[in-house]
């Protein structure tokens, strides 16, 4: 690109981006992490509502559908904690996302068990385990593992974390943090990941009342829109952004997901709202993916049923994790399409946007990964640095601090520029 060029796109870009523009995309997040959508997940409807919102954003913006509608619409099953979810260890209630997690493949449970604790100095050889488990000796008993740093007893702790002893639930202890994740099957018993700091060594007890249900044909949907080129309309850019987050565990506890990803779908937003008003010369496709969490169902389901030709796209962009940046940008496939990485990172380094780009292969890490897969040229990109909330009940919108999110959306539409 011509430096002089590039400046002054550059400035235009600048006023383009203003306060303004943060201030719609700090309402995108706030927005999508309020209580009212739940954690965008199946219990509350929460991730039906955020389509919703992102739909009448498209329309607003005046994004064009394919079809009469945004929406398209695929099914998968999945397990979810809708109602009661209450624990005590000894009498004391602990609280979840902050004390615990109820891992997502468990079962609904009610009763009082007792608990029994391993370790590396107490744990029963396999032969003992298997004698036990025959005698169903843990069939009322939750197994407490306590094995963090422990460097023997690999095979006994395993059996344990797979529950093959067929005990009444499985207590794994974490050190440092507690990370959810969403589950398509559910197992017969419950698997609870406790904080160290959360749980007594000598507790005896643990009461639980967990609601459970599985969902086995739930309805989900990716929201689709486009802007037709001015010149080269059968050549598409496309940008993504799954909108999807954890939901809820339970009436009280549910997951924000402001950077993982109201971030992405607010950067996907403010692209849509950028490009309606300076209209490109290639058609761009914005299309916001439901399930992502789920195992990247929503994109690998258009990918099997494409609103377009695939070979129609000329680059797709998905966005995740987009508010932050103090360390720079991650670009998955940057090693795979190296000459667009290159360009990539020539305008990072002569507009002086981003502190690093960095690159790392081929990964089946997000949404990209389906059109990877057919042919599609495609770059995940997530910002790197800053809050470490992930996955958790902590990723809130009030302590995002977007510092390079507008740094990220010049680096995006100048290389979209440059394709």
């Amino acid at each position: 690109m011509n430096k002089v060029f590039g400046s002054i796109i550059l400035i235009f870009l600048c006023q383009l981006c203003s306060a303004q523009d943060i201030k719609y995309s700090r309402f995108i997040i706030d927005t999508l992490t309020s209580e009212y959508f739940a954690g965008r997940g199946v219990v509350d409807s929460g991730e039906a509502k955020a389509a919703q919102f992102i739909s009448n954003e498209f329309k607003r913006i005046g994004l064009e559908p394919f079809g009469k509608s945004y929406n398209q619409s695929f099914s998968y099953a999945i397990n979810t904690f809708p109602g009661k979810l209450s624990i005590s260890i000894d009498g004391k209630p602990i609280t979840p996302g902050v004390d615990f997690l109820v891992a997502p493949n468990s079962c609904k449970i009610h009763g009082d068990y007792k608990l029994i604790w391993y370790n590396e100095s107490n744990i029963p050889t396999v032969k003992q385990l298997k004698k036990l488990a025959n005698e169903h000796f843990f069939e009322s008993r939750f197994v407490v593992i306590d094995n963090i740093g422990a460097t023997t007893k690999t095979k006994e702790f395993e059996m344990l974390k797979i529950n093959s002893v067929g005990a009444a639930g499985i207590i794994r202890l974490e050190e440092k943090k507690l990370t959810h994740r969403l589950s398509l099957t559910v197992t017969d018993y419950v698997t609870l990941h406790i904080l160290r700091s959360s749980i007594n060594s000598n507790s005896k007890n643990i009461f639980l009342d967990i609601d459970q249900h599985f969902e086995k044909n739930y309805t989900s949907q990716n929201i689709i829109g486009k802007i037709v080129g001015k010149t080269n309309p059968d050549s598409i850019i496309v940008f993504s952004a799954h909108y999807d987050h954890l939901g809820k565990m339970g009436v009280e506890t549910y997951f924000p997901g402001a950077n993982d990803n109201a971030s992405g779908i607010a950067m996907l937003l403010s692209l849509a709202n950028y490009y309606s008003l300076n209209k490109p010369k290639k058609t761009i496709v914005f299309m916001a993916f439901g399930a992502e969490e789920s195992g990247i169902i929503g994109s690998k389901y258009y990918t099997e049923n494409p609103l377009f030709p695939l070979n129609q796209i000329n680059f797709l962009l998905n966005l995740d994790l987009m508010g932050t940046g103090e360390d720079g940008i991650q670009v998955v496939n940057g090693s795979v399409f190296s000459n667009h990485f290159l360009k990539l990172n020539d305008i990072n380094q002569s507009q002086q946007l981003l502190k690093e780009i960095k690159t790392r292969g081929k990964a089946a890490n997000s949404d990209h990964y389906w059109f990877t897969e057919n042919g599609v040229p495609s770059f995940f990109i997530y910002t790197l640095g800053g809050v470490a909330a992930y996955h958790d009940i902590y990723d809130k919108s009030i302590t995002l601090p977007l510092n390079e999110f507008e740094d990220c959306f010049k680096l995006l539409v100048l290389f979209v520029g440059e394709l």
